[in-house]
């Protein structure tokens, strides 16, 4: 099992095949693999020439899980996917970001911009860049609030419950998926983005409860694309072929 260490927290990531570099980042609750791994997306991107690298962010996966906020937010995640790539020495990588990873590859494409390539954020929407009621300071609350139950809470809204699936069978630390959900994200200045010199493809579902659709995001790029999954929420995306070969053929070709 492949690790490194940043901030004392000992992370988890994988490496799959050669060629190009693509760094995977999962959702919020889930991990890697369960974001990633088990829906064909190593084989979708390696079939194109990559070599898939995969991160468990602090609290998730097979990485350490702090139960303090203070150990999570956009600076402290960004700055493990940093930290993965000196520890690999890869110079310049291309991101695929789902839900929190694509805000965490949308922080990254400006404040690292020599360091990221071409990029997919996927299950994302306009609340990143601050639009109500998809933007951090909405959806956050509904996510701490669901994960902090002992038991599955059937009241709340199915979108918001789902977390609660994802902390208790796949994340494995409710503790930990509630100290990130109460920690910093902040909602990303499209001046930043207007900077932003790379192809960037945004890939939202039509019936996204969480982050929304994404169509002011990706007009906020200079080169972005947006691409629309119709009838799909935010969850659905991960499965979706037609998502995978999408990012998969935009990669290539913008590379």
């Amino acid at each position: 099992m492949a690790r490194f260490v940043r901030d004392g927290y000992s992370l988890h990531y994988e490496t799959h095949g050669e060629g190009r570099p693509v760094v995977l980042l999962h959702g919020i609750t889930v991990s890697f693999a369960g974001n990633f791994g088990a829906w064909g997306w190593v084989e979708a991107l390696g079939a194109r020439g990559f070599q898939v690298i995969g991160l468990d962010f602090r609290g998730h996966g097979a990485s350490d899980k702090p139960h303090d906020p203070a150990a999570y937010g956009t600076e402290a995640l960004a700055g493990d996917v940093l930290a993965l790539l000196d520890h690999l020495g890869v110079a310049r990588t291309s991101l695929v970001g789902y839900s929190l990873g694509s805000k965490i590859a949308l922080h990254l494409l400006h404040a690292a911009a020599e360091r990221i390539g071409p990029s997919v954020l996927v299950a994302t929407g306009d609340g990143l860049i601050g639009h109500p009621p998809f933007d951090s300071a909405h959806v956050l609350p509904q996510i701490a609030a669901a994960v902090s139950r002992p038991e599955f809470p059937a009241d709340l809204p199915s979108h918001a419950a789902t977390y609660w699936t994802f902390a208790t069978n796949v994340g494995g630390d409710r503790q930990a998926a509630l100290a990130a959900a109460r920690a910093s994200y902040p909602v990303c200045d499209v001046a930043d983005l207007a900077r932003v010199d790379v192809p960037v493809l945004v890939v939202s579902g039509e019936r996204d409860p969480v982050l929304g659709r994404g169509p002011r995001l990706a007009a906020a790029f200079p080169k972005g694309r947006y691409v629309e999954i119709a009838g799909a929420d935010h969850f659905q995306l991960a499965a979706h072929k037609a998502v995978r070969s999408a990012a998969a053929e935009f990669l290539q070709e913008a590379s």
